[in-house]
């Protein structure tokens, strides 16, 4: 997916430092590499149920197939394989992709279902081989081929399958005594389909993680503020309702904030807009790098006015924060001959601490820490003003 020039968003994002950084060994920073793994579940949950489904029936067949053409000394096993081993298995992790609560580890239920299945096949050999049966290797090929490409396992997850898959098969030929020769032919062909396998799967998902990263920075192109990087207004409105209501579930406690540069029109008239700008970008990257948890964020609300939400901090911990933001912007030293409280750029910041309940709102909430924003202004500006106890934090 080709995307189009990303040189002025901010390295904040998550997203663009991975695409930045590479990945070639198919892994992600922690925090992205679980949002991947979630992105991955939900695209292949489908794909995982219709391949359980079609591996089911492909086991009935072959179950039927058994029924009629082996010796009895064979089928009873065979069959108790198939149907009282392979069978459940490829049921219960069917069943598993409905269960939401299990969604988390359906790459280990996945990968003990192809290793199971794998195994169950060795197995059957071993019972085959032990009559003196010929029956074919060649369905444990088939088996490999299904978990590489068609049960939606990552690519750690199938090599480590395909592989003890092969050590198993060739121990159980090696008991059985098979010739060398056509050991080592059946033994080749196979670490063959697993090296295509590794290959392919790997290849596979590095599509799916290009595909995720440039998903996540299309999505932040329509959801950031061209000039400063954070989230444009709408984007906020979004994530932060969800906050809300997540907050309410949990009864956790939240920091709602309005924040404003103090004088910004003068700054623009002495200055210029370009530099008005540059202060802008400035400012919005303290304030950026003051939210970097998963539920905490910041946006531009307009014009010089900043928004945020941080998740389940008690009031100190929201309100020492929120004076690190003031004081990091004042530390920024950029010159503001016009204003009246310093000689360099300050923001005043409204916050609302709270505990959502169900007659409020987050709309009640911006509204509250927009008038502790109207406060700070009121008493001289530069400060942090927590409206629910009406004192400036020093």
């Amino acid at each position: 997916m080709k995307l189009p020039d990303l040189d002025y968003m901010s390295l904040d994002s998550a997203y663009l430092r991975q695409q930045r950084g590479g990945f070639r060994l198919l892994r992600f920073e922690h925090e992205l590499e679980e949002a991947f793994a979630r992105h991955h579940t939900r695209t292949f949950l489908r794909r995982m149920r219709w391949a359980l489904l079609v591996a089911t029936v492909l086991i009935l067949l072959f179950a039927v197939l058994d029924a009629s053409i082996l010796p009895d000394g064979i089928r009873d096993k065979t069959l108790v394989l198939r149907l009282g081993v392979m069978l459940p298995v490829l049921l219960g992790t069917w069943g598993a992709t409905f269960c939401p609560t299990l969604h988390p580890w359906m790459q280990v239920i996945g990968g003990f279902c192809a290793l199971a299945c794998g195994m169950a096949v060795a197995a059957i050999i071993w019972v085959s081989r032990s009559q003196n049966f010929p029956l074919p290797y060649e369905g444990i090929i088939l088996v490999t081929v299904f978990f590489y490409f068609l049960i939606g396992l990552r690519c750690v997850t199938a090599v480590l399958c395909g592989w003890l898959v092969l050590v198993a098969y060739v121990m159980v030929e090696l008991r059985a005594g098979l010739p060398g020769t056509i050991l080592l032919y059946n033994a080749f062909f196979l670490a063959t389909t697993n090296l295509i396998g590794s290959v392919g799967c790997y290849f596979l998902e590095y599509a799916a993680r290009e595909s995720f990263l440039a998903q996540g920075l299309l999505r932040e192109l329509v959801e950031k503020d061209y000039l400063t990087g954070l989230l444009n207004r709408r984007a906020f409105s979004e994530r932060a309702e969800r906050h809300w209501r997540q907050a309410l579930r949990e009864q956790r406690k939240l920091a709602v904030v309005m924040m404003d540069i103090d004088y910004f029109k003068r700054y623009n008239d002495h200055y210029g807009h370009l530099q008005g700008d540059e202060a802008l970008r400035a400012v919005a990257q303290v304030v950026g790098r003051h939210a970097r948890r998963p539920l905490d964020c910041v946006a531009r609300y307009g014009g010089e006015e900043f928004v945020g939400l941080w998740y389940g901090l008690d009031e100190a911990r929201a309100l020492a924060l929120l004076e690190s933001i003031r004081s990091d912007v004042q530390a920024l030293d950029l010159p503001h001959e016009s204003s009246e409280v310093a000689s360099t750029v300050t923001l005043s910041i409204g916050m609302v601490h709270l505990l959502p309940h169900a007659l409020q709102s987050l709309e009640d909430a911006l509204r509250m820490a927009d008038a502790a924003l109207y406060l700070a202004k009121a008493q001289g500006r530069n400060r942090v003003v927590n409206e629910r106890m009406g004192s400036q934090a020093d």
